[in-house]
């Protein structure tokens, strides 16, 4: 009785609140199986019955039973039927959000267990923001390698919110992005990396190889601009675009590498990005950074990680970062 009480009260706090939240997350727990999670993303991408249980090789009449016992034991409707097909109710597109993101987690975790079982000694959970995974993870992972070839690392690429987010919910044992403006005093922030903005544009572009070229002499260029929500954008909006009152840009934003060398081809194109990123962008020799001065400073690069959780693996790994003496780097600080 009393490991009953413990399992339960667990979650409860997290996961449900109310008493009838808590009644129905007992039986999720107790009741529901991955199978009917699975049909359920199923019945969302097919429509229909017959077609999801053709996907999951299961009879027809077994997937419509299952839901069927899915739908009695929440005692809520999951999918309704219309003239072509099935769609889920407000309530089964819920658990379906639900359920993707469980059956991810378990794909990923299953990816690590099977590296483990191939004979890996251990695995880290590795989370970058695009600038990290150029100028952190492709000089870091390769030196990691040399010391620990058994470690089995799972690098997860994505803006710095949802990864913070699955750092706190316990899914990833570090992030490598910039310095957040506010962190839970159990978390700490490692420096690793200065950064600047830094204007570019095609190899082609008339500025390109003039020293200490002003601002001003940008005006009738056209921007490609970052993406919204990144520290970059600010700098463009707060400090380029007014000085260029008359400024043009393309309707389009990026943080695509691909995509962004393929706009800077474009008459008179440039952009604003950070330093770290130009590994990737200089790889072709294609873009050029230009002499342009830009007084607004980029947060610096680092890791965010649980103090009290931090793996030794993951305390090599920054170690061996400072180790390597890279320019630009951050000053070393202890773990």
């Amino acid at each position: 009785m009393a490991a009953d009480s413990c399992l339960s009260q667990v979650p409860a706090g997290a996961a449900a609140a109310s008493p009838e939240g808590r009644l129905l997350f007992s039986r999720l727990v107790k009741q529901v199986r991955l199978r009917q999670l699975q049909l359920l993303l199923a019945l969302q991408q097919c429509g229909s019955v017959m077609q999801a249980a053709a996907a999951l090789h299961m009879s027809q009449s077994a997937a419509t039973q299952a839901l069927a016992e899915l739908e009695r034991v929440l005692d809520i409707q999951l999918f309704e039927r219309h003239a072509r097909g099935m769609r889920p109710t407000v309530a089964g597109q819920a658990l379906i959000d639900a359920a993707r993101s469980m059956l991810v987690g378990l794909q990923e975790v299953s990816e690590s267990l099977a590296s483990i079982r191939r004979g890996a000694s251990a695995a880290l959970r590795l989370g970058a923001i695009p600038a990290a995974a150029l100028s952190v993870l492709s000089r870091l992972l390769p030196r990691f390698y040399e010391a620990h070839p058994q470690v089995y690392v799972d690098v997860h690429e994505d803006a710095s919110a949802p990864l913070l987010s699955q750092l706190m919910a316990s899914g990833l044992d570090v992030v490598f992005c910039r310095r957040p403006q506010l962190l839970p005093a159990e978390y700490a922030f490692e420096p690793l990396l200065l950064d600047a903005a830094l204007v570019i544009a095609d190899a082609d572009h008339p500025l390109v190889g003039r020293r200490d070229v002003p601002l001003p002499a940008l005006r009738g260029a056209r921007w490609v601009l970052p993406s919204f929500g990144i520290a970059v954008r600010h700098i463009v909006e707060t400090e380029v675009l007014p000085v260029l009152e008359d400024a043009s840009w393309f309707p389009a934003s990026t943080v695509s590498l691909p995509v962004l060398e393929g706009l800077l081809t474009q008459p008179g194109a440039v952009s604003l990005v950070p330093r770290s990123i130009l590994p990737g962008l200089c790889s072709r020799g294609r873009v050029r950074a230009l002499d342009v001065r830009i007084e607004g400073r980029l947060p610096p690069l680092g890791a965010v990680y649980r103090t009290d959780h931090a793996p030794a693996l993951l305390k090599e790994m920054l170690s061996l970062w400072h180790r390597l003496a890279l320019p630009h780097a951050a000053v070393p600080q202890r773990l």
